[in-house]
């Protein structure tokens, strides 16, 4: 009777340790699929941004001309 109580609780404990296991690879699966949309959104953070950086480029360039073409002729002599 008393091996039976032993194979059991063995049993028991090795189903639990395979639990642990299991939730530690969920975990590991979990953190890595974090990281893939982390570096997607960073890549699509850094896309935007480049984008805006050369339309505020062209903006500030076109602002510029427009200027010097209305006013060049006070600085130029």
């Amino acid at each position: 009777m008393i091996i039976y109580k032993v194979i059991i609780l063995f049993l028991v404990l090795k189903l639990e340790n395979k639990r642990y296991a299991v939730q530690l690879v969920e975990e590991a699966i979990l953190i890595s699929v974090a990281l893939v949309v982390l570096t997607l959104v960073m890549g699509g953070v850094e896309s935007v941004l480049n984008k805006v950086s050369q339309m505020t480029s062209s903006l500030w360039e076109t602002i510029s001309k427009s200027i010097e073409d209305l006013f060049g002729f006070l600085w130029k002599w």
